[in-house]
């Protein structure tokens, strides 16, 4: 197959009969190429059959309970626990130190998925010292 630029130059473009050549080639090799119906088929059927699967979980069929919330003492205790410092551990849960010593402090609440993550460290602490 006839190699073609991307950006021809004035002098370098081709004729029609030269770019009518070469899509008869592309569609040439088209034709060569096998084509499987029976695997598309069962392809698109499968397709189907996984969005319309009951076994999905969506919010009708299932009940995400909220992270629990951790109050300053458990987040320092926790950091503890795993012997980090702050900043460590703020860099393992991919946040700002200075918002791991406002926690700590008490003088703000970690989000929602602050919360979740802190939630996971305490459960499965080695988890969190994978990332290293």
């Amino acid at each position: 197959m006839a190699k073609v630029q991307k950006n021809p130059s004035p002098k370098q473009s081709k004729t029609l009969s030269e770019r009518l050549r070469g899509k008869s080639e592309i569609l040439e090799a088209l034709d060569e190429m096998p084509f499987d119906g029976a695997h598309l088929v069962s392809s698109a059927s499968g397709l189907v059959k996984s969005l319309q699967s009951s076994d999905k979980s969506t919010l009708r069929r299932t009940s995400v309970p909220r992270p629990v919330p951790l109050d300053a003492a458990q987040i320092a205790d926790l950091r503890k626990r795993l012997n980090l410092s702050q900043s460590v551990f703020a860099a393992f849960l991919g946040i700002r130190p200075a918002s791991v010593m406002s926690w700590e402090y008490g003088r703000r609440i970690p989000s929602g998925p602050a919360r979740r993550l802190l939630e996971i460290a305490t459960r499965h602490p080695e988890v969190l010292l994978e990332v290293a």
